[in-house]
């Protein structure tokens, strides 16, 4: 008896959160959307002749890096591939 009566509560209690429960996402949606807009408008806002920052620095610096390190790799590469075809024409 005990078990049907709690049955019961719990599916009118289930029931009547379906309304709320769709409110509650719908409101979260919104939210989302809103603070999405906003932070795209504060984006915007940003001025980009700012000077760089420490991060910003340490980005280009690394970037530098690589590309130093792509060169100086094609340019081994590229003497190695000399040096196998010095010594397969004298063999």
């Amino acid at each position: 008896m005990t078990i049907k009566m709690a049955e019961a509560d719990l599916s009118s209690v289930i029931d009547g959160a379906g309304p709320i429960a769709g409110l509650f996402v719908l409101l979260l949606a919104g939210a989302v959307v809103v603070i999405w807009k906003s932070m795209n408008r504060q984006i915007k806002r940003i001025d980009p002749s700012l000077p760089m920052g420490r991060d910003d620095r340490e980005q280009a610096a690394d970037r530098r890096y690589t590309d130093q390190a792509v060169k100086h790799g094609e340019d081994d590469a590229a003497a190695a591939e000399q040096g196998e075809d010095d010594a397969a024409s004298a063999g």
